[in-house]
């Protein structure tokens, strides 16, 4: 049986600060036939571990169609992620997974794509642009909501607004704002509120949805009203996930008769599994 605990050895290349908080960190297997085989679907997450230290979930951030690399956005927030952010090109560290269920890319084919994005949501959510962008000819019109409080915290804002002229002849609509920036002079508002200016048809797209729990509602209300198919409402979760493959019970929610585990039946779940599963958001 194999072990769900190994770890496969990962070379740090590029070291790269998003914000104050954030870096994007570009990983590289060292062992070729790892790097051959082995592939994800956007919206699963690895573990990456810190000898001696711990090890944290993080969502991967890249597309999955590079054999052998991945990125990884991560936040400075506690020990282990503070001794991550030490690291520099040509460190190593230990990697396991993919784990959880991601989006149903398969799905999304030949319909319009949404991504609503508020806070760090950009971060798995850019995981699913690029794979649509990758593969631009499956995929109808694709519009990104890239939302944060203010103009620096932004993630991915300057490769998103390099991307202008692309998406223009791609019909890709871009769309950043913030909501508390006196300094910004772009699009202000939460992200709720630019949903309208999308180029994507209620009737024929997919939406994957991420970011702070408390602005679902408003997000979830406004795609309802616009008419968007509740059944095409995904979103990704990834509160709570320590051990990635169910055993620590650290990311159950729901009741005794109906659980979920967020790191084998998410991190994404659809929209009906949202609003019937207590504590998933």
């Amino acid at each position: 049986m194999d072990n769900v605990y190994a770890l496969h050895k990962c070379r740090v290349l590029r070291v790269y600060d998003l914000t104050d908080e954030e870096k994007l960190f570009l990983f590289r297997f060292e062992d070729p036939e790892m790097a051959e085989s082995w592939t994800f679907v956007p919206g699963q997450f690895v573990q990456i571990a810190m000898p001696g230290v711990g090890e944290v979930p993080i969502s991967i951030c890249s597309s999955p169609m590079r054999k052998g690399f991945f990125e990884l956005c991560i936040k400075k927030v506690g020990r282990v992620t503070k001794k991550i952010h030490e690291l520099k090109p040509g460190d190593f560290v230990g990697v396991r997974g993919p784990y959880g269920n991601g989006f149903p890319m398969k799905e999304f084919e030949d319909g319009d794509v949404l991504l609503v994005a508020a806070g760090i949501g950009m971060v798995p959510l850019r995981s699913v642009f690029l794979y649509t962008v990758d593969n631009r000819w499956k995929f109808g019109n694709i519009t990104v909501i890239n939302s944060a409080r203010y103009g620096n915290k932004l993630l991915f804002r300057k490769e998103l607004e390099a991307m202008r002229d692309i998406a223009e002849a791609e019909n890709i609509r871009i769309i950043q704002t913030t909501t508390r920036d006196p300094d910004w002079s772009g699009r202000v508002g939460r992200a709720h509120e630019h949903i309208k200016y999308a180029n994507t048809d209620p009737k024929k797209a997919h939406v994957a949805v991420c970011g702070p729990p408390k602005s679902y509602h408003d997000i979830f209300e406004k795609l309802l009203e616009m008419g968007y198919d509740p059944r095409k409402i995904y979103v990704t979760l990834e509160r709570r996930m320590k051990c990635g493959v169910g055993k620590c019970g650290h990311c159950i929610v729901g009741t005794s008769t109906f659980l979920k585990y967020i790191c084998i039946d998410g991190p994404v779940f659809g929209y009906y599994d949202i609003i019937s599963t207590p504590g998933l958001i």
